[in-house]
């Protein structure tokens, strides 16, 4: 059986498509609206496909609006075992993403993946392209992105 070749972006929600602005709105499940575009530029320009890696994979109701305001997801990052330990070596999202590559790559050729996340937990060397709490994602982070998917 031939695996399907893909590229997958590994998305954060709370200061990816969101920021501390978005949340004076007090809405439920905030997200930004022209930060939902970026990602879905994102998708469209590079064929990516998404994994979320977000604490909202957690809970069906941040699952289904992300699917419903952003994009169809691929998976997430949910059924990966949290990793236990603490301080530097810790780097738990970084550590969940290693095991969803390792525990799929039977099922698809991942040819490229990149992360998008505003916090620093993880491993030396992944493709994290940082965003903040204060701004969220970026045009000039989301161009780069898209620049490095397809390279």
């Amino acid at each position: 059986m031939k695996k399907e070749k893909i590229k997958v972006l590994f998305l954060d929600i709370d200061g990816v498509v969101n920021c501390s602005s978005t949340y004076k709105k007090s809405e439920y499940w905030p997200l930004d609206q022209y930060m939902a575009f970026l990602v879905g530029k994102i998708v469209l320009d590079t064929d990516c496909k998404v994994v979320l890696s977000s604490s909202w994979r957690h809970h069906n109701d941040g699952t289904k609006e992300v699917e419903k305001r952003i994009c169809k997801l691929l998976d997430t990052t949910s059924d990966i075992p949290r990793p236990t330990g603490n301080g530097v070596d810790f780097c738990q999202r970084g550590k969940e993403i290693n095991a969803w590559l390792k525990n799929n790559e039977n099922k698809y050729n991942i040819i490229k993946y990149a992360i998008l996340d505003d916090d620093r937990d993880f491993l030396p060397g992944q493709p994290l392209f940082k965003t903040s709490w204060e701004t969220g994602l970026t045009k000039e982070i989301a161009d780069e992105v898209i620049k490095y998917l397809n390279n």
